[in-house]
C-alpha cells in the first residue's frame, strides 16, 4: 500500500505545481454548484484512475463526480481542490487533499498547498510530516491558545456562527482565508493550538484529521467520533488540552440543536 501512497503524493504534488500557474486565470464552470473548474474534475478523475489501477475494488468518494458516500472496507476520500474559490480568484491557500480509509479508520492522509509548496502527510501509527519533516502539535503552556474558526461560506445559521465567534473570544482567534484542510494542518504543525470547523461537507477532514492525530493532537466530529469523520459538518481539533476546552464550548453551543 505504501507504493500507492507514494504514487498518490507524487501525483498530488505534480498536479499542484501544474495548477499553481493557472490560479487566477481559470473559469468557474459550475452549473449545479458554484466554484467548479476543469482542474477539479481532471484531478479527481486522475486520482481515481491511479487508485483503481492498483486496487480496482477500492471505492472512491470525492466532491465532484463521486459524491455518494460508500460503505466498503477500503474507501479513498478526495477533495481535488479544497478552496476552489480561492484558486479561481488567484488567492492562496487552496489545496489538493486525499485520504485512504480502511474499515472506517483513516490510514493515510495528504494535503498539498501549491501556493507555498507545503506537503502535509500522515500515516497511521507512523507520525505526521511537513515536506518530509516530522511535525507535532504545540501545547500553549501559559499562553493564550491560538484557535482557528473555519466557517463555510454556505453555513446557513448565521446567528449560531456569530455566537460561536463570541464564545471563542477568550482565545487568540483567527479567521483564515484558506482551505480548511490547510488551516487544520497549521494545528498539526504547531503554528496554532486548535480549530473549530463549521463545514459544508466532510471531504477535506478525513485527511486533516489523521494529520492532526498523528501529530499528537485530537480531532473529532461533534459526536466525538475519532475513527471516521462523519457528515455532521462540525469538527473540533487541537492539542489535547485545547481540544478539551473547545469541545466543551462546542457541545454547549449545539446542545439540542442540529449541526448546520
Amino acid at each position: 500500500m505504501r507504493t500507492l501512497y507514494d504514487a498518490i503524493v507524487d501525483h498530488m504534488v505534480n498536479s499542484g505545481k501544474r495548477i499553481r500557474g493557472k490560479s487566477g486565470t481559470v473559469q468557474d464552470i459550475g452549473i449545479t454548484k458554484a466554484y467548479l473548474t476543469e482542474e477539479d474534475v481532471r484531478i479527481e478523475r486522475e486520482l481515481k484512475l491511479l487508485v483503481h489501477q492498483s486496487y480496482p475494488r477500492h471505492e472512491f468518494y470525492a466532491e465532484e463526480e463521486n459524491d455518494e458516500a460508500l460503505e466498503a472496507d477500503d474507501v479513498w476520500v478526495v477533495d481535488p481542490i479544497s478552496g476552489t474559490r480561492l484558486f479561481i480568484v488567484g488567492l492562496p491557500h487552496y489545496a489538493i487533499v486525499a485520504a485512504h480509509v480502511h474499515k472506517q479508520e483513516v490510514q493515510f492522509g495528504a494535503v498539498y498547498d501549491p501556493s507555498i509548496d507545503a506537503l502535509y502527510t500522515a500515516y497511521r501509527n507512523k507520525g505526521a510530516f511537513l515536506n518530509g519533516q516530522r511535525v507535532s502539535v504545540s501545547d500553549p503552556g501559559s499562553a493564550v491558545p491560538k484557535v482557528i474558526f473555519n466557517l463555510a461560506l454556505d453555513w446557513k445559521d448565521d446567528a449560531m456562527a456569530r455566537e460561536a465567534s463570541r464564545r471563542l473570544e477568550g482565545f487568540e482567534l483567527y479567521r483564515l482565508l484558506g482551505s480548511h484542510a490547510v488551516n487544520d494542518c497549521l494545528v498539526a504543525s504547531g503554528k496554532c493550538n486548535g480549530v473549530v470547523c463549521f463545514a459544508k461537507d466532510s471531504f477535506p477532514y478525513f485527511a486533516s484529521s489523521v494529520i492532526i492525530k498523528e501529530a499528537g493532537g485530537i480531532f473529532t466530529n461533534l459526536a466525538s467520533d475519532e475513527n471516521i469523520v462523519s457528515t455532521d459538518r462540525v469538527f473540533i481539533g487541537g492539542d489535547p488540552r485545547t481540544y478539551q476546552t473547545l469541545k466543551r464550548i462546542v457541545d454547549d453551543l449545539f446542545k439540542g440543536r442540529p449541526a448546520g
